[in-house]
């Protein structure tokens, strides 16, 4: 792709960090559609009858994730929806049954199926959406269905799941985990910390529901926790979050790992930010205030 300007390159040259984007969907959704035929939007997917495409767009709409998804050599054998967190899975005889159980699930009933007690990884290799995603996320998506025990894990490959700036883009299921920039020389060690009941550390993105300082903070003082061989339960605390920062700003929290207290301050940063390959094409994008580890030390 000569001459292709990628928005994770871009997002890496600014510096701005994916720490503190790991907000990930509740509810997911996937159904098995080969990758060769996905498409923008994803309800426009090549031999998607009109009735299952409304019913995709519907339960998208109403706020729940629906991800096409595919294995390389293996699109047959998937099941053809799967729901998480709740790792059911189905096969359905007729596409009105499909669409029946899709449209129960966005209303919260979720369709009879066999329970999968895997760990599911989904890996967006959308090459539709942006090639970032295509280029990092299929490199990445190869080496972990290469390395992975499918008896652990389920490695799927999918479409936009957000994050293209910060490819490769992942989502863990049922735990609710966002990592972001992680590469296919990463997958060994990140399947191990998986398989241990650990976070992976060095590509995640931070806890999900929580504010983005919050996530920020949360990370710093388990990366330090594990450089010092210390508990890894944070306990943060802090005097109220900052309503609308400003570059510069600070923020101050304290953070107890079992004897050890931290100290840990954050720093308000302008980034420029294009989201996804086709924003910086056409020149777009925005400036946007990212929170930032500025300074961290044991308290006295």
């Amino acid at each position: 792709m000569a001459g292709h300007v990628f928005c994770r390159d871009l997002c890496l040259e600014r510096g701005e960090p994916h720490q503190g984007t790991g907000d990930a969907p509740q509810r997911v959704l996937m159904l098995a559609w080969p990758r060769g035929k996905w498409r923008t939007p994803r309800w426009e997917s090549v031999d998607m009858s009109p009735a299952l495409a409304t019913s995709i767009h519907e339960a998208a709409k109403s706020g729940l994730h629906v991800a096409l998804v595919d294995r390389v050599g293996e699109s047959e054998s998937l099941p053809q929806l799967t729901a998480l967190p709740e790792s059911v899975s189905a096969d359905f005889s007729s596409e009105a049954d499909l669409i029946a159980a899709i449209d129960a699930y966005a209303a919260g009933e979720v369709f009879a199926g066999t329970f999968d007690p895997r760990t599911t990884i989904i890996v967006c290799t959308d090459s539709r959406r942006d090639a970032c995603c295509a280029r990092y996320g299929f490199s990445t998506y190869k080496a972990l269905a290469a390395t992975a025990d499918r008896e652990k894990f389920n490695i799927v490959q999918a479409t936009h799941i957000g994050g293209c700036r910060f490819a490769a883009s992942l989502v863990v299921m049922p735990q609710r985990q966002r990592y972001g920039r992680m590469t296919a020389g990463q997958a060994p060690a990140f399947l191990e910390a998986l398989s241990r009941g650990q976070i992976f550390l060095p590509a995640y993105k931070g806890r999900t529901d929580e504010p983005e300082p919050l996530q920020v903070a949360e990370l710093a003082a388990l990366q330090w926790a594990a450089d010092n061989d210390a508990p890894a339960s944070v306990r943060l605390s802090h005097g109220g979050l900052p309503d609308t920062p400003q570059d510069g700003d600070e923020f101050v929290l304290s953070a107890e790992l079992g004897a050890n207290r931290l100290s840990i301050r954050l720093r308000a940063r302008t980034f420029h930010v294009q989201g996804n390959c086709g924003v910086v094409a056409k020149g777009g994008g925005g400036d946007q205030i990212r929170w930032c580890l500025d300074q961290m030390s044991v308290a006295s």
